[in-house]
């Protein structure tokens, strides 16, 4: 995870301008005053305690890691990034697929059939359709 070199009250500040919040709306929904929002902004006051963290996370709608300044990824791209390195994976298994001569035999299909439990189903050789 890569940090982001600008300090918690900036990225605060940021979120917060992006979100079309202005200082006192800001500080109502969080309960604080706007000179508060507006010390924490400029680095005087500083986020120590995570509670405080996650509710400006939550009043800005993001990750608490964001405001930390760490990569956030939403789990579904997080999820499809190890999906595709599970097929990228298995695929590199297969030195033919990439135009590599195999190291090892290849399974003719009939006993590859036989080992997947396809007996009696019809299956097709490359070049033929069934």
């Amino acid at each position: 995870m890569s940090r982001d070199p600008l300090p918690i009250g900036r990225r605060v500040a940021y979120l917060r301008v992006r979100r079309r919040l202005s200082q006192q709306s800001f500080a109502d929904r969080l309960g604080k005053s706007k000179s508060w929002v507006d010390k924490v902004e400029r680095g005087v006051r500083s986020l120590e305690r995570l509670s405080t963290i996650r509710e400006i996370a939550g009043v800005l709608r993001v990750d608490p890691a964001a405001l930390l300044g760490r990569d956030v990824q939403p789990a579904e791209v997080a999820e499809r990034s190890e999906g595709v390195a599970r097929i990228r994976a298995a695929l590199s298994a297969y030195p033919m697929a990439f135009g590599r001569q195999a190291d090892r035999a290849v399974m003719p299909p009939d006993r590859l059939a036989r080992r997947c439990g396809t007996r009696g189903r019809p299956t097709s050789t490359p070049g033929t359709h069934v």
